[in-house]
Formats: structure tokens, C-alpha cells, sequence
């Protein structure tokens, strides 16, 4: 064979290598977006918020950037000492403020004439602190004394839905133990608990964790994707599914599909666009080593995003006694 004609059979197994490649997973469809992360997709209307009047609050998060004097304040008072290696607390006539090691909030409190006001706590990330606040929670649906609930906004990014790329189900996954404080993010002696907190701890307190249900979810298999849903599982937070999503985001609820961001969550590495829409998680499988998600029109992506993806968000769900809920 000469040259030239080995160079042709060489180019024509590449260019049917090639070709296989970008049509073996057929199913999947490839969308077109003109979004950024400056402008956002301008083809996009942002959606009505759900009115205020219509939440309820139950538990606290990191949420709202700090004003800049209050960071300021902390930032240049609240300090390691070199010598004892402890934070100092720092106490004078216009504020009083100290970091707090069981729960890494920074407590601050403004005085009026001598009096302290009302505690403050702030968290963390990066290079700024986030006010801690009252979670604000839609109800999707009340059954009997209680009721289901998913956060208003998603409350925290930058997690993966599993720490290690490869096939998982919600039952296996880190973002399962993440948001129940089980395994490795276990409160009392997970391994990565102190470096990555888990949800249940760090929003509701030991009496909040009393109240919260028990509710044993399933995941369906994906026959698009020949995926599997894996085992049924008990949690006391969880994530929608699929399903769950088509049920309650409808237009007859007035459920806002599009989920905006706060402050926290996109310090936390959420991608948003300009209306602070994101991408947010469901429980269910996707494509292979994918999940599902909402995107940020608010519509549930085909085929999912790499378990690994850190760029997406969440909005955790909840079962609580009706008569707990706080308007």
C-alpha cells in the first residue's frame, strides 16, 4: 500500500471514529443557548417570585451579603491572637463582636448608647461574610397536621451532587449525606463535616431537627438513558424529583420554576445569570454519570449534568408539622 493511500484509509477510520462518537448517544439533544454569565440568555423572561404573604420560615441560613461596615468591623477587630492562637473578642463603645467555634459564625452586635442590640451572625466565604437569616419556604402541598416544603430560593452552590465522577443513584450520593448529616458529613465525627458543614446542622436547630419527617422517597429509572433510579430511600431532607416537579411547578400553583439565588449560594460558586437564575437539582438520573436539574428557565434538563458539576444549586425539601411553620 502506498503512502498516500494509507493516509486515506488512516483519515476515513478517524473521520468514521468521529462519527460514531457525536451520533452514539442520539437521544441526546444538544440545545442552543445565547446565554453568559455576564447578560444571561436575553430570549429568557425572568418569572414572578412567589409573594412573600405566601412563604413560611422555619430554620436559618447564610443568605444576604454583609453590609461593607459590618464586614469591615469584624474583619479588622475579630482576629486570631498570635501569641494564644484564639480569637479575640472585640468589645467597645459601638459594637461588640466575636467568632463563635461551635458553629463558625461570626456574632456581631451594635450598641445604641452603651445598650447591645439584637445578636447578628454571619457566615464565612471567601472573602465575605453572609448574614445568617430565617429560611423562606414554599408549601406544596399540606396532607393532614403537615406539610411539604422547597426553600423559595436555592440556598446554596458549588456542591456536587456526588464527590466522585462515576455512576451513582440518590441513595449513594454525597448530596444525599450532605443534606441529612449522614456518613462522611456526619456532625459528630464525619471527616468532612468541618471543612464542608452539612445542611440539616447548619440550618435548623437540634429542636427544628425534632420536627422534621420522615419521608421515604424513589427514584425512577431513566429509559431514555437506561439509568437506573437505584433503592428507595428515608430522609429527613431531599431533593424533588422529576415527577415531584411536573406535579407542583404548574401553572395552575403559581410556582415560580425559575429558582433565583441568594447572595451565599452564588459566593458559594452558583452560576447565575443577571436575574440570579440557576441551575438546581433534582434526585433523579440523567444520562450515565448525569442528573437531573431545572434549569434556568426553569424547565428540567434532558439529559443532566456530570454528578461532579459543581456549578449547580439547591433548593432542599422538607416534611414538617403545619403548626410549626412561621408566616
Amino acid at each position: 500500500m502506498t503512502r498516500r493511500k494509507l493516509l486515506s484509509v488512516i483519515l476515513a477510520v478517524v473521520m468514521l471514529s468521529a462519527t460514531v462518537l457525536f451520533t452514539g448517544c442520539k437521544d441526546t439533544t444538544v440545545g442552543k443557548s445565547n446565554w453568559t454569565t455576564n447578560g444571561g440568555d436575553p430570549a429568557i423572561k425572568k418569572q414572578d417570585e412567589v409573594a412573600a404573604d405566601k412563604l413560611v420560615s422555619f430554620g436559618m441560613y447564610p443568605q444576604t451579603k454583609a453590609a461593607a461596615d459590618v464586614q469591615k468591623a469584624i474583619k479588622d477587630n475579630v482576629k486570631i491572637d498570635p501569641e494564644t492562637g484564639l480569637w479575640n473578642e472585640y468589645d467597645d463603645e459601638k459594637m461588640f463582636a466575636k467568632y463563635d467555634l461551635e458553629t463558625g459564625y461570626f456574632v456581631y452586635q451594635s450598641k445604641v448608647e452603651g445598650e447591645k442590640q439584637a445578636e447578628q451572625y454571619y457566615m464565612p466565604c471567601g472573602e465575605d461574610l453572609y448574614l445568617v437569616e430565617a429560611i423562606q419556604w414554599i408549601v406544596l402541598e399540606t396532607s393532614g397536621s403537615d406539610s411539604i416544603l422547597i426553600s423559595s430560593k436555592i440556598l446554596d452552590g458549588g456542591r456536587k451532587y456526588n464527590d466522585l465522577y462515576g455512576k451513582c443513584t440518590w441513595e449513594e450520593s454525597s448530596m444525599r449525606d450532605w443534606l441529612n448529616g449522614t456518613d462522611d458529613y456526619n456532625v459528630n465525627n464525619g471527616e468532612k463535616y468541618n471543612e464542608y458543614l452539612n445542611f440539616i446542622n447548619r440550618a435548623f436547630s437540634d429542636e427544628e431537627i425534632a420536627k422534621l419527617q420522615t419521608v421515604s422517597v424513589s427514584c425512577k429509572d431513566n429509559d431514555t438513558y437506561k439509568t437506573e433510579g437505584g433503592n428507595d430511600t428515608e430522609n429527613l431532607v431531599y431533593l424533588l424529583s422529576a415527577d415531584e416537579f411536573a406535579k407542583y411547578f404548574t401553572k395552575e400553583s403559581g410556582f415560580n420554576s425559575m429558582a433565583y439565588a441568594t447572595a451565599y449560594a452564588k459566593g458559594r460558586g452558583l452560576k447565575t445569570d443577571n436575574n440570579s437564575a440557576g441551575v438546581w437539582w433534582l434526585r433523579d438520573p440523567g444520562a450515565s454519570t448525569f442528573m437531573l436539574a431545572v434549569d434556568r428557565a426553569g424547565i428540567v434538563s434532558e439529559g443532566g449534568y456530570a454528578v461532579n458539576d459543581n456549578a449547580q444549586g439547591i433548593r432542599p425539601v422538607i416534611k414538617v408539622p403545619t403548626a410549626a411553620l412561621n408566616k
